[in-house]
């Protein structure tokens, strides 16, 4: 026999257990699935309209022309768009009402086998051979090379010239343009890196620190964090890490996405819980699709996500992913079945572990996948540098400062020039710092690239700080190293230095005295930014050059929901306490439950909808108890509007205003 589920029970049950209860009788509509919208726009347009309010309306739909093969409904239920409950009721299809409404529709019959039990004709990367699986990962790696080159780009250059946001709190396209324009890259690129670096939170909204040279006041900005300063010194593996475990629990939408088109980039009217759900599953979905139908592998594993996930939202996730390094050349690569391991070791664990527990384990993982960095490079005649393989971070830090990247990927090739040059003397190196550095990679240095870093470190004038408004300043170091052995310093608690990433310390004191706090303390210190005639700090370099974060205006990262399980824990405790309190005041109110002075009070569910159904045929109000989205016991006198088993809308006596209450959330109905 058939059996029902009420639609508004799978949310109270997707948290806690992977029984389908979205699927059961759900595939019934034997219409394949590219074929499913082009069916429904080819009924008559009344037909196509009663089907839209049954979906609006919950799906259920009563008549007592079911059986009449000559009739519209009996004809659809004959198609498969409707199933027959009994005789005078039908329901519509959840694959129809999927794709009326433009979400994810699962094939018809669905496949219920449970994900360890691959079968022939199961996910790729259980066929694939392991030159296959290397060829993924190849151009995997190569992608997400790339990805990350433009998010440490983008970064760079938000610290030196932050965002300024609209009213609503994104970004228009004036400054989306800007930022285009000084990287030289589309503003599709941008809009999309953007994105991602919201996904990890290495940018954010807030007041810079220090101030930029070009701001009129200390307003909020868009910038970068100090999670985002340590992504631009990390190596490619935790960078990796970074952008794939940040985008996994991100609940931003791009402002192009589904329902968006009123958004600016970055706003946060973008987030959307469900997003973050949808994310955190589709690593598992792209590693057992098959031939890209990943709308099928994630109605297998999460029906629950799947049924309120529309298409758009799963297409972009997945180009997401393609720009992650999670999949390629249409198969999930060896990062995405690493994020599945690292999810599943956390969500199996008796104590769920932190963030950064979580990202240092995906580290490992990543780093396995990676080759190799080069340890030498070639450098031609023409002032090209070439770089057969990737490069560890520390040498790319090295000739970004020194040289502009024209190709970049597996190999990247760099191109010396005079301005690239002068970038460097003005971040305070020296022609013994270059020179030496390239003798260390390449077997020798063409006499050509010679003469033009020792003329320029000769002849360009270096520009010097002014320092005598300094209000705040950053110090910045090459490693860790070199950081902690200068905060050891006496000075550097006498001047109220502190640390806010490994690499990087912040102090509100002003720069000149500090720098002569470190001096006379023996610390050498190296001046790298240039302060603004605002207010703005300098900035300082320890060691050898500058850092890529020297000079640059940070934000603190955002405070982002605890989701661990003890929170998750005492939010379902709060709720069951809410509704065991709206239960007790309603029996204190009146006496015990059963009946009051003016009429009955029903507790049960049958007999809850009972009441609101004769309240509904009657036209007559009821006294409806109930708990409210945040908790709270709310108790109304409405009058019942429509009923179904996904919601009762109803309006307000006091007020006249409209009410919309899930049957669950019922605790009890005087009549």
């Amino acid at each position: 026999g058939q059996i029902m589920v009420p639609s508004h029970m799978p949310p109270l049950f997707a948290g806690v257990t992977d029984i389908p209860w979205v699927l059961v009788d759900g595939y019934r509509c034997p219409v394949p699935t590219a074929d499913l919208a082009g069916t429904l726009a080819e009924l008559p347009a009344r037909q196509r309209r009663l089907l839209q309010t049954l979906e609006a309306s919950g799906g259920i739909g009563h008549s007592a022309t079911l059986n009449d093969p000559e009739r519209p409904l009996a004809k659809m239920i004959a198609a498969g768009l409707l199933d027959q409950v009994d005789d005078q009721t039908a329901r519509l299809s959840p694959r129809v009402a999927a794709s009326i409404a433009d979400r994810v529709v699962p094939s018809p019959g669905g496949d219920f086998r449970p994900t360890g039990q691959t079968a022939a004709d199961d996910a790729p990367s259980a066929q694939h051979n392991q030159d296959a699986r290397d060829r993924t990962d190849g151009a995997a790696v190569s992608r997400v090379v790339d990805t990350t080159r433009q998010v440490a780009e983008v970064l760079e250059e938000m610290g030196r010239t932050p965002l300024r946001p609209l009213n609503a709190g994104g970004v228009g396209v004036r400054e989306i343009t800007r930022l285009a324009k000084a990287l030289d890259q589309s503003p599709e690129t941008v809009r999309e890196t953007l994105v991602l670096c919201q996904h990890a939170d290495v940018i954010g909204r807030g007041v810079p620190l220090p101030t930029p040279r070009d701001a009129a006041g200390p307003d909020e900005q868009w910038a970068v964090t100090d999670r985002g300063a340590r992504f631009i010194a990390a190596p490619l593996s935790r960078r990796w890490a970074m952008l794939v475990g940040g985008w996994s629990r991100s609940e931003h939408a791009p402002c192009d996405g589904a329902g968006t088109q009123d958004a600016h980039l970055l706003e946060g009217s973008l987030d959307r819980a469900r997003l973050a759900s949808l994310r955190g599953v589709l690593a598992e979905a792209l590693t057992i699709a098959a031939d890209t139908d990943y709308a099928s592998a994630l109605w297998r594993i999460r029906p629950a996500v799947a049924a309120v996930t529309e298409q758009e939202d799963l297409d972009q996730s997945v180009a997401e992913a393609v720009s992650l390094g999670l999949v390629a050349e249409g198969s999930a690569s060896s990062a995405a079945l690493a994020l599945v391991d690292v999810d599943g070791a956390d969500s199996c664990s008796a104590t769920t572990a932190t963030s950064s527990t979580s990202e240092d384990v995906l580290t490992d993982h990543l780093a396995r996948i990676l080759p190799a960095p080069v340890s030498m490079l070639i450098i031609q005649g023409d002032m090209t540098i070439l770089a057969p393989g990737l490069l560890d971070t520390e040498t790319e830090l090295m000739l970004r400062q020194f040289a502009e990247v024209e190709s970049t990927g597996m190999a990247s090739v760099w191109r010396v020039t005079r301005q690239s040059m002068e970038r460097a003397v003005d971040a305070g190196l020296t022609s013994s710092d270059i020179l030496g550095f390239l003798s260390g990679m390449a077997p020798e240095i063409p006499q050509t690239l010679i003469y033009l870093v020792e003329d320029t470190v000769r002849t360009h004038r270096r520009v010097e700080p002014v320092v005598g408004s300094t209000a705040a300043c950053v110090l910045t170091a090459p490693d860790a190293e070199t950081m902690t052995t200068l905060m050891a310093s006496p000075a550097a608690e006498d001047v109220g230095l502190h640390l806010v990433a490994p690499t990087v310390a912040v102090s509100s004191t002003q720069l000149s005295v500090v720098l002569d706090a470190l001096e006379e303390d023996g610390q050498v210190v190296q001046v790298a930014g240039v302060g603004g005639d605002t207010g703005a700090a300098g900035a300082v370099s320890v060691g050898r050059g500058a850092s890529p974060t020297a000079g640059m205006s940070l934000v603190p990262d955002p405070e982002r929901p605890d989701t661990s399980r003890k929170v998750v824990d005492n939010q379902l405790a709060g709720a069951v306490e809410a509704f065991r309190r709206a239960l007790q005041h309603d029996d204190d109110a009146y006496g015990g439950p059963g009946t009051t002075g003016d009429g009955v009070t029903v507790h049960e569910p049958h007999e809850i909808m009972a009441a609101l159904r004769q309240a509904y045929n009657q036209g007559t109000q009821v006294q409806i108890n109930y708990v409210n989205a945040s908790g709270s016991a709310v108790r109304e006198w409405i009058s019942v509007v429509t009923m179904s088993p996904v919601a009762i809308v109803g309006v307000t006596e006091s007020g006249g205003e409209s009410l919309r209450i899930q049957p669950h959330r019922v605790a009890s109905v005087t009549t």
